[in-house]
């Protein structure tokens, strides 16, 4: 690559992207998401390259400009790993056309704005107006049969998922970034996640609306769902309200702060951290070791800023307990209750075989729910205990 040739030739650069954020430079090719953080002067050496100049007319500007000399081989071979010099016989990558753009600009219009909140204001004042409206538990068992119960609450869950995803997907396209949908994996469960590489070569105040937009979608569902069961009676309003509670739990999902939200990416958005959920678990693990006279864990690693923010974020991890503890109190719990007492209740009343088969199904299936995440838990602690013993 250093070949005197090479160095007297404009190279092919990639379209790339240049976000200048003070102290450093994100310097991007936004059709692959393969991005750096780049000093200044690392920046004007990239761009004057993807400007046309030759790799030996950068150099020499580099050294007037500087009084330093820039070994102009290791710049070249970096910036070739990273995808930005097109190989030869590659076709040089433009800016990227983006699919749905002009729907995500409407999406997320000021006028489209106006009318979630008017959603949600009339959501929240029929609410006031009908209390059954209210959240509870007792709304998920819309039908006397729990199996039903279940299926639906499992098999509808996902149009609304990709509702929450798809709005950060879109509303990062909205900003011309290459954002997508992925699969992955908590616990044993199958999640859908939103891949918004991109998101780091936009200036930062732009960067709270994709990280919002799944909640804001929730809140907008909850109303409509909401409106939508007021309007309506029987098992359709039934359907409805069983959506809003299990579309409410995910919306408290995101103040789970012990865990890697969209509010904890908000936080860290807006602050500049980098290792905050470490920093804020470790420091609440000193805390707690202090008060009881344990030992003290050694301090995390983490930048400044980190430090800073982890003293008041620490205390939210335990709102985040606390509102996982509100979660298992109001819905999990009652709601596995109920499931247990009607299945013996349907036994003690001589319910037909069908009945009861339906009510031990679902009852079976809820408490293997905890049963799996208990024993994932605990063979995940095993394996960090051994690692810990046996680092090697």
């Amino acid at each position: 690559m250093a070949a005197a040739d090479t160095l007297h030739r404009p190279l092919r650069m990639h379209h790339l992207t240049f976000l200048d954020e003070g102290e450093e430079v994100t310097v991007g090719r936004p059709d692959i998401d393969s991005y750096i953080h780049l000093p200044p002067d690392g920046a004007a050496l990239l761009r004057r390259l993807s400007q046309g100049s030759t790799p030996a007319e950068v150099a020499e500007w580099y050294h007037a400009e500087y009084g330093e000399t820039v070994d102009m081989a290791d710049f070249l071979e970096a910036i070739t790993d990273l995808g930005f010099v097109a190989a030869e016989g590659e076709e040089v990558a433009a800016a990227p056309r983006v699919k749905w753009q002009g729907l995500a600009r409407v999406l997320f219009s000021k006028p489209a704005f106006a009318v979630y909140g008017l959603l949600i204001a009339g959501a929240v004042a029929a609410t006031v107006m009908d209390p059954t409206l209210a959240p509870s538990y007792r709304n998920s068992f819309f039908h006397p049969s729990l199996l039903v119960v279940s299926l639906t609450l499992f098999i509808g869950q996902f149009p609304f998922l990709i509702l929450h995803e798809g709005a950060h997907a879109l509303s990062g396209r909205r900003l011309g970034l290459n954002s997508s949908l992925r699969f992955s994996r908590r616990l044993y469960f199958i999640v859908l996640e939103t891949a918004m590489d991109g998101l780091v070569s936009v200036p930062r105040a732009k960067r709270f609306l994709p990280i919002l937009a799944g909640a804001i979608t929730d809140l907008v569902v909850t109303a409509v769902l909401t409106l939508t069961a007021a309007a309506t009676t029987g098992i359709v309003r039934g359907i409805c309200l069983a959506f809003a509670l299990t579309t409410l739990m995910r919306l408290l999902w995101q103040c789970y702060f012990f865990l890697r939200t969209d509010l904890y990416y908000l936080v860290v958005t807006v602050l500049g951290c980098t290792n905050l959920h470490a920093v804020s678990r470790n420091l609440l693990h000193r805390r707690l070791a202090k008060l009881l006279r344990l030992k003290t864990p050694p301090t995390t690693p983490g930048a400044e800023a980190d430090y800073k923010a982890a003293r008041w974020y620490s205390w939210l991890l335990v709102v985040g307990y606390a509102a996982m503890l509100v979660s298992v109190i109001t819905v999990v719990i009652p709601s596995t209750v109920y499931v247990v007492v009607e299945v013996f209740d349907r036994i003690d009343a001589g319910a037909s075989a069908g009945m009861i088969a339906d009510s031990i199904v679902v009852a079976v299936l809820i408490l293997s729910q905890f049963v799996i995440a208990g024993a994932l838990a605990l063979r995940e602690r095993l394996r960090n205990t051994t690692t810990l013993e046996n680092p090697s």
